[in-house]
């Protein structure tokens, strides 16, 4: 026992040394664990001063979500459109019947300012049949416009006014639409309410090799057909052209824009020919659907080829022998990796050209010839 505590009594001796040493260690000057107190005062003073200050509360400015500016910039690019034709009236006249034409309208639409020589791009319905179409600008200025061109194919038509114009539209590139992107349509619905502005997003993007078109939920309705399609930067990407709707009163529907680099193509061609030179296959068709994929097995890779789901009657397609649920794979040896890739190669081919394109028909691989030509204009511009 005596050993026990002697061995107890040593280590306690040591821990009050080193207690100790520590202590004397921790409050001798330039010692490796001298406490700073200069420190610890720079400390105590820095936190009494901040403690002083008067408390600030961090302001926020609440900023309205608008697309304002996207609309001033390209609203004045917006125009109003209404056509009109001859037609005979009798009015009564000192009690007997009179005879004379007078204007009456036949349409409602509005339009695009393409660029500063006055040249407007509406829809070709909004004009189809008339001898005299009036302009309204976003100024308060009314005046008649030429008709300078058409393209019946996408519905667009080109007007030249011979007044300077307030604005001209900025162009986007459809190429950089996506599905889910924001939009805005600026028209003249009913042909009352001049450069109102509806919202919604591009629902589908139909990349139709003939006629491709933005799906927008934003509503297009009667009057608004001509009108700009314009992104969250003011940018125009389309022309509102049509409306779907099974609704009888037509208040539902999904509705439509012409691509506007199509309409950059179809301007550009009225401009230096009057009209819309290019071959006619007479075809329509587009991406086959996933479950079509697996149901025909044409034993390509999903997203290959272009399926045909229609042929106009006396074309050069109708006359190849090409048909209904036909996929496309090859264009002149090249294989065709979208819709979008068809068109390209199709615009590009010489008028009057005759192709070789191979097709896949009930898992059968085929080849086909086409003659391509111009197809033939069947309506003047009156």
């Amino acid at each position: 026992m005596k050993f026990l505590a002697n061995i107890i009594f040593i280590i306690k001796f040591a821990v009050l040394g080193a207690i100790t040493g520590f202590a004397v260690l921790f409050f001798i000057p330039n010692s490796p664990m001298a406490f700073n107190w200069q420190e610890a005062k720079n400390a105590w003073d820095f936190y009494q001063d901040e403690s002083n200050k008067p408390a600030t509360v961090a302001t926020i400015t609440k900023q309205e979500f608008s697309f304002a500016d996207a609309v001033q910039k390209s609203g004045p690019s917006v125009v109003s459109v209404r056509a009109f034709r001859k037609a005979r009236a009798r009015p009564a006249k000192d009690g007997r019947q009179g005879d004379m034409l007078v204007d009456f309208s036949i349409g409602v639409g509005s339009g695009v300012i393409f660029n500063q020589d006055g040249y407007i791009v509406t829809n070709y319905h909004v004009i189809a049949g008339s001898i005299k179409v009036a302009i309204h600008f976003s100024d308060g200025r009314r005046k008649y416009a030429e008709i300078v061109g058409f393209d019946q194919q996408n519905d667009i038509a080109v007007l030249k006014v011979d007044i300077p114009t307030p604005q001209v539209a900025e162009l986007g590139i459809s190429s950089k639409v996506k599905t889910g992107d924001l939009v805005m349509a600026i028209g003249t619905p009913f042909g009352l309410f001049e450069n109102s502005v509806t919202l919604g997003i591009v629902s589908a993007i139909e990349n139709n090799p003939i006629k491709p078109r933005f799906q927008t939920d934003a509503s297009i309705n009667y009057g608004n057909s001509g009108g700009a399609l314009i992104n969250a930067t003011g940018q125009v990407i389309g022309i509102s052209s049509a409306k779907f709707t099974l609704d009888r009163n037509d208040e539902i529907g999904i509705n439509f824009a012409v691509q506007i680099d199509i309409v950059k193509e179809i301007f550009d061609e009225i401009i230096k020919h009057g009209r819309v030179v290019r071959n006619w296959i007479g075809i329509s068709g587009g991406t086959l659907t996933r479950a079509g994929h697996r149901r025909l097995n044409p034993g390509v890779e999903f997203g290959i080829g272009l399926f045909i789901d229609g042929t106009e009657i006396g074309s050069p397609a109708e006359e190849a022998g090409l048909a209904n649920k036909d996929l496309i794979t090859h264009y002149e040896g090249e294989l065709i990796t979208s819709p979008e890739h068809f068109r390209k190669l199709f615009m590009a081919t010489p008028i009057g050209k005759k192709i070789k394109i191979q097709i896949i028909r009930e898992g059968q691989s085929m080849e086909l010839h086409l003659q391509l030509r111009e197809k033939p204009i069947n309506e003047t511009k009156n």
